[in-house]
């Protein structure tokens, strides 16, 4: 009888670590619903473990260029609905596929941390090349899980001029809720061993402990902050910005009021808010924000 048990067990197992698998720690594969309203260039960012495709838009000045990353099982498509206001305010756009996201191809076995951080990282590496681009104020603006490896890249990277996170969790607890979607799993036990294997599978558990410990991450920003979150938001929760008010050098926390975890942007301030925050930061005067 206790084999049958033992057995039974086994077999539990081995299904719950494929369903995970499979629906959790693999990102869904999005088609782009919808195309950016002006003309636009598709880009190709070739990277040593897979190919990064995206587009790039361009406004008719050169004040900047912003780079918008969307969040986990996400793809470029999702982040149109921040591209009109910053190119009618004179930033040239790129959104990108995360690897292992959209139309972007990865070699690794594991989408995870990792691979936001790489693809940021190339990213701003391939603006830099681009004699057209105004590489010397690369902006970022990332959603969700977006923004915490943009943050990463920002405790680091000297080359991002000021970074705008939306709806970003600061915790690994908020992360796992995020990621699971759906699936709600008690933090402990379940919800640490998701994280914990999403970072071994992903082959980064060290260095996500050595290297990428939040806490430090988001008290040595290098380029100003700014973190946008709902006090409705149900997914990421309200929470997640008492860590920035209190123990961070994010340069300033706004709280708005839309439902859900992708509209802060539909607060009727948020561009102005973000406009100005650049432009306080920088010296610079504002111009009609749309």
């Amino acid at each position: 009888m206790k084999y049958i048990v033992f057995i039974s067990f086994v077999v539990i197992i081995l299904f719950l670590r494929r369903y995970i698998i499979q629906h959790i720690f693999t990102p869904k594969v999005k088609v782009d619903k919808k195309y950016p309203n002006s003309t636009y260039e598709d880009i190709k960012i070739e990277l040593s473990i897979g190919t990064m495709r995206g587009w790039l838009i361009k406004s008719e000045r050169a004040r900047g260029c912003f780079l918008l990353v969307h969040g986990w099982s996400s793809n470029k498509s999702d982040m149109l609905r921040y591209v009109d206001p910053l190119l009618a305010n004179g930033f040239d756009v790129i959104t990108v596929d995360v690897l292992g996201h959209g139309q972007s191809e990865s070699s690794e076995k594991q989408v995870s941390i990792e691979s936001f951080v790489q693809s940021i990282t190339a990213t701003i590496d391939y603006l830099s090349k681009r004699p057209d681009i105004n590489s010397k104020k690369i902006y970022i603006l990332g959603h969700s899980m977006g923004g915490v490896a943009a943050s990463i890249v920002n405790s680091t990277d000297s080359r991002i001029k000021a970074l705008i996170t939306d709806s970003m969790p600061t915790s690994l607890k908020s992360i796992s809720n995020s990621m699971a979607e759906k699936v709600s799993l008690p933090y402990i036990p379940f919800g640490w061993l998701f994280v914990s294997w999403f970072l071994l599978r992903g082959g980064v558990f060290l260095k996500a402990r050595r290297e990428w410990c939040l806490e430090r991450i988001l008290k040595n920003q290098q380029a100003p902050s700014l973190a946008v979150h709902s006090i409705q938001d149900k997914k990421v929760t309200i929470s997640n910005v008492d860590v920035l008010l209190n123990d961070s050098n994010f340069k300033q926390v706004i709280k708005v009021a839309t439902k859900g975890h992708h509209n802060c942007v539909k607060d009727k301030n948020f561009w102005d808010n973000v406009f100005h925050f650049i432009a306080n930061h920088e010296g610079d005067t504002v111009d009609e924000v749309y």
